[in-house]
Protein backbone atom coordinates (compact mmCIF):
# COMPACT_ATOMS: atom_id res chain seq x y z
CA UNK A 1 0.00 0.00 0.00
CA UNK A 2 2.80 2.52 0.90
CA UNK A 3 4.65 1.48 -2.73
CA UNK A 4 1.66 2.71 -4.69
CA UNK A 5 1.49 5.84 -2.64
CA UNK A 6 4.74 6.71 -2.41
CA UNK A 7 5.34 6.20 -6.25
CA UNK A 8 1.84 8.19 -6.98
CA UNK A 9 3.55 10.80 -5.12
CA UNK A 10 6.69 10.40 -6.92
CA UNK A 11 4.86 10.70 -10.35
CA UNK A 12 2.80 13.99 -9.25
CA UNK A 13 6.32 15.05 -9.20
CA UNK A 14 7.48 14.06 -11.89
CA UNK A 15 4.23 15.65 -13.79
CA UNK A 16 5.06 19.12 -11.79
CA UNK A 17 8.85 18.83 -12.88
CA UNK A 18 7.89 17.90 -16.32
CA UNK A 19 5.11 20.79 -16.80
CA UNK A 20 8.02 22.97 -16.52
CA UNK A 21 10.66 21.81 -18.55
CA UNK A 22 10.31 23.05 -22.20
CA UNK A 23 12.51 19.94 -23.80
CA UNK A 24 11.98 20.25 -27.85
CA UNK A 25 12.45 15.75 -28.46
CA UNK A 26 12.44 14.36 -31.86
CA UNK A 27 14.49 11.14 -33.33
CA UNK A 28 17.91 10.12 -33.73
CA UNK A 29 18.94 7.30 -35.25
CA UNK A 30 21.84 4.89 -33.82
CA UNK A 31 24.20 6.42 -36.71
CA UNK A 32 23.34 9.76 -36.12
CA UNK A 33 23.75 9.94 -32.75
CA UNK A 34 27.21 11.39 -31.46
CA UNK A 35 26.35 11.73 -27.62
CA UNK A 36 24.73 8.71 -26.23
CA UNK A 37 23.59 8.13 -22.43
CA UNK A 38 22.67 4.78 -21.34
CA UNK A 39 20.66 4.09 -18.17
CA UNK A 40 20.53 0.34 -16.91
CA UNK A 41 19.67 -1.65 -13.65
CA UNK A 42 22.79 -3.19 -11.91
CA UNK A 43 21.18 -6.85 -10.81
CA UNK A 44 23.72 -8.89 -11.24
CA UNK A 45 28.21 -9.52 -13.20
CA UNK A 46 26.81 -11.29 -16.47
CA UNK A 47 24.30 -8.48 -17.19
CA UNK A 48 26.53 -5.46 -16.38
CA UNK A 49 29.30 -7.31 -18.74
CA UNK A 50 26.71 -7.30 -21.20
CA UNK A 51 26.31 -3.32 -20.65
CA UNK A 52 29.43 -2.71 -20.65
CA UNK A 53 30.42 -4.76 -23.96
CA UNK A 54 26.96 -2.88 -25.12
CA UNK A 55 29.17 0.60 -23.98
CA UNK A 56 32.32 -0.74 -26.06
CA UNK A 57 30.75 -1.14 -29.03
CA UNK A 58 29.32 2.34 -29.39
CA UNK A 59 32.38 3.64 -28.45
CA UNK A 60 34.09 2.17 -30.75
CA UNK A 61 31.80 3.51 -33.59
CA UNK A 62 33.34 7.16 -32.18
CA UNK A 63 30.46 8.15 -29.51
CA UNK A 64 30.81 9.87 -26.81
CA UNK A 65 28.91 7.29 -24.23
CA UNK A 66 27.82 8.14 -20.51
CA UNK A 67 26.24 5.14 -18.55
CA UNK A 68 24.42 5.34 -15.73
CA UNK A 69 23.41 2.23 -13.73
CA UNK A 70 21.01 1.85 -10.77
CA UNK A 71 21.80 -0.66 -8.20
CA UNK A 72 18.62 -1.74 -6.17
CA UNK A 73 20.36 -2.23 -2.64
CA UNK A 74 21.30 0.68 -0.65
CA UNK A 75 24.74 -0.16 -1.39
CA UNK A 76 27.63 0.19 -3.90
CA UNK A 77 29.05 -2.79 -4.63
CA UNK A 78 33.16 -2.82 -4.98
CA UNK A 79 32.65 -4.32 -8.83
CA UNK A 80 30.45 -1.79 -9.43
CA UNK A 81 32.64 1.64 -8.19
CA UNK A 82 32.39 4.65 -10.91
CA UNK A 83 34.22 4.45 -13.80
CA UNK A 84 35.47 6.96 -16.82
CA UNK A 85 31.86 6.09 -18.81
CA UNK A 86 30.32 4.71 -15.84
CA UNK A 87 28.74 6.32 -12.80
CA UNK A 88 26.41 4.46 -10.25
CA UNK A 89 23.38 5.54 -7.72
CA UNK A 90 21.84 3.07 -5.14
CA UNK A 91 18.46 3.13 -3.53
CA UNK A 92 20.12 5.46 -0.78
CA UNK A 93 20.25 7.99 -3.20
CA UNK A 94 16.45 8.37 -4.02
CA UNK A 95 14.29 9.82 -1.61
CA UNK A 96 11.27 8.35 -0.11
CA UNK A 97 8.99 9.36 -3.26
CA UNK A 98 11.45 7.36 -5.62
CA UNK A 99 12.72 10.34 -7.26
CA UNK A 100 16.82 10.53 -7.74
CA UNK A 101 18.40 13.23 -5.48
CA UNK A 102 22.15 12.24 -6.04
CA UNK A 103 24.31 15.10 -7.87
CA UNK A 104 26.06 12.42 -10.31
CA UNK A 105 22.09 12.01 -11.67
CA UNK A 106 21.50 15.39 -11.74
CA UNK A 107 24.49 15.58 -14.34
CA UNK A 108 23.37 12.97 -15.97
CA UNK A 109 20.04 14.59 -16.71
CA UNK A 110 21.40 18.11 -17.33
CA UNK A 111 24.07 16.83 -19.99
CA UNK A 112 22.30 17.25 -23.56
CA UNK A 113 22.76 13.86 -25.32
CA UNK A 114 21.56 12.85 -28.56
CA UNK A 115 19.92 9.55 -27.52
CA UNK A 116 19.06 8.28 -24.20
CA UNK A 117 18.55 4.44 -23.76
CA UNK A 118 16.77 3.03 -21.07
CA UNK A 119 18.67 -0.53 -20.94
CA UNK A 120 16.65 -1.99 -18.08
CA UNK A 121 14.14 -4.85 -18.49
CA UNK A 122 12.44 -4.30 -15.27
CA UNK A 123 10.73 -1.79 -14.52
CA UNK A 124 12.23 1.42 -11.94
CA UNK A 125 10.78 4.66 -11.29
CA UNK A 126 14.07 6.22 -10.93
CA UNK A 127 15.25 5.46 -14.03
CA UNK A 128 12.06 6.23 -15.59
CA UNK A 129 11.99 9.97 -14.08
CA UNK A 130 15.53 10.05 -15.10
CA UNK A 131 14.55 9.18 -19.04
CA UNK A 132 11.41 11.60 -18.70
CA UNK A 133 13.29 14.28 -17.33
CA UNK A 134 16.75 14.09 -19.15
CA UNK A 135 17.79 16.82 -21.82
CA UNK A 136 18.19 14.05 -24.50
CA UNK A 137 16.85 14.51 -27.87
CA UNK A 138 15.54 10.69 -28.40
CA UNK A 139 14.65 8.70 -25.43
CA UNK A 140 14.35 5.11 -25.93
CA UNK A 141 12.73 2.61 -23.69
CA UNK A 142 11.06 -1.10 -23.19
CA UNK A 143 7.45 -0.66 -24.08
CA UNK A 144 4.33 -0.55 -21.99
CA UNK A 145 1.37 1.92 -21.40
CA UNK A 146 2.60 3.40 -18.58
CA UNK A 147 5.94 4.44 -20.29
CA UNK A 148 4.72 6.79 -22.86
CA UNK A 149 5.50 9.69 -20.86
CA UNK A 150 9.04 8.81 -20.70
CA UNK A 151 10.36 7.65 -23.60
CA UNK A 152 9.93 8.96 -27.28
CA UNK A 153 10.50 5.54 -28.78
CA UNK A 154 9.88 2.48 -26.99
CA UNK A 155 10.54 -1.06 -28.09
CA UNK A 156 8.17 -4.25 -27.49
CA UNK A 157 10.23 -6.36 -25.04
CA UNK A 158 8.30 -9.46 -24.24
CA UNK A 159 8.78 -10.92 -20.72
CA UNK A 160 10.74 -13.43 -21.59
CA UNK A 161 13.19 -12.01 -23.85
CA UNK A 162 16.66 -12.34 -22.90
CA UNK A 163 18.80 -9.20 -22.63
CA UNK A 164 20.77 -9.97 -25.53
CA UNK A 165 17.99 -10.23 -27.56
CA UNK A 166 16.67 -6.98 -26.28
CA UNK A 167 20.04 -5.22 -27.11
CA UNK A 168 19.25 -6.87 -30.88
CA UNK A 169 16.52 -5.45 -31.01
CA UNK A 170 17.41 -1.60 -29.90
CA UNK A 171 20.36 -1.93 -32.45
CA UNK A 172 17.98 -2.78 -34.93
CA UNK A 173 15.39 -0.75 -34.65
CA UNK A 174 17.80 2.62 -33.56
CA UNK A 175 19.57 1.42 -37.26
CA UNK A 176 16.79 1.32 -39.74
CA UNK A 177 14.84 5.16 -38.28
CA UNK A 178 15.01 7.30 -41.03
CA UNK A 179 15.11 11.15 -39.94
CA UNK A 180 15.40 14.18 -41.81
Amino acid sequence: MFKKLRRKIGKYYYNKEWSKSNQAHGMVNLIQARRVGILYMVGDVPDYDKVSEFVSQLQQEHKEVKALGFISSKNLISRFLPKLSYDFFSKKDVNWFYRPIHKTVKDFMEKEFDLLIDLSLADSFPLKYISGLSKAICRVGRFSEDNSPYYDLMIDAKPAITIDDYFYQIKHYLTIIKTK
